[in-house]
């Protein structure tokens, strides 16, 4: 039982490291296994984990704040947060056995607002830190990272309703199955929000387009903020002096020098 609250307790402060190596692992499963029918399965599953860790991770981080609020909040994030979780879950298993365009839009949306709703509570969390450590680190990469997802999401929304509204380099937008769709909408959303920009697909019509604009101003202005809220953070910890140094800083001027 000691055994298992210490893990406990070693995951619960490593909490954005473990949602950092799940979405790492997400994006790892597809190239890893191709495209097979396992892959496809493989990648839900992440999916899943990366939802289920997540929320966790909102829901300890919101332990930290105002005690008088601390109930409200609490209750308020866990009700939105499994709610929208349950929504994205129930998609994605029933998807498996009836299958469907107009599913595909309501899982896509469901899964937008869900992952949109962790990375605002995760940027709140972010934006109150008030020292750099690693985990500060873990949860900035984790933050950029979702971004792309929700943008994939976004991508994918788009693509359902709008087959037209991007060119792809092969096989053609009517080629391109459920199961594909979101790993490429993916990618061409990670190479939009670091500006690399490939050109292999390409946004044609006007929603795309400024949803690939917005993306890419996103990504940018996010780096800026988060480098000067880092640098900001770590300044005013350097300028802070030690309330109570330790006894073994403590010298005492000797009187013979």
């Amino acid at each position: 039982m000691r055994l298992t609250e210490a893990i406990g307790r070693d995951l619960l402060a490593r909490r954005h490291t473990a949602l950092l190596l799940a979405i790492v692992g997400m994006f790892a499963v597809r190239p890893f296994l191709g495209d097979t029918g396992a892959a496809t399965i493989a990648y839900s599953v992440a999916t899943l984990l990366v939802g289920l860790v997540a929320i966790l991770t909102i829901q300890v981080d919101d332990l930290v704040g105002e005690r008088e609020r601390l109930l409200l909040q609490r209750r308020r994030r866990r009700l939105v947060g499994w709610a929208l979780a349950a929504s994205a879950v129930t998609e994605r298993v029933w998807a498996f056995f009836a299958p469907s365009p107009e599913l595909v839009v309501v899982g896509s949306v469901s899964w937008l607002l869900f992952f949109s709703y962790v990375t605002w509570s995760l940027l709140r969390s972010l934006l109150k830190q008030r020292e750099v450590t690693g985990e500060t680190i873990t949860l900035s990469v984790s933050i950029y990272l979702l971004l792309g997802i929700c943008w994939g999401l976004l991508y994918v929304v788009i693509f359902a309703r709008h087959p037209e509204a991007f060119q792809f380099p092969t096989p053609t937008p009517s080629d391109i199955g459920e199961a594909y769709r979101f790993p490429i909408l993916l990618y061409f959303s990670f190479t939009t929000l670091s500006t690399i920009g490939y050109g292999d697909i390409t946004p044609l019509t006007l929603q795309a387009r400024y949803a690939a604009v917005a993306e890419g101003i996103t990504g940018q202005f996010y780096l800026a903020i988060l480098v000067a809220r880092l640098v900001g953070m770590q300044m005013s910890r350097a300028a802070t002096p030690p309330t109570n140094p330790p006894a073994h800083d403590r010298r005492t001027e000797d009187p013979d020098r």
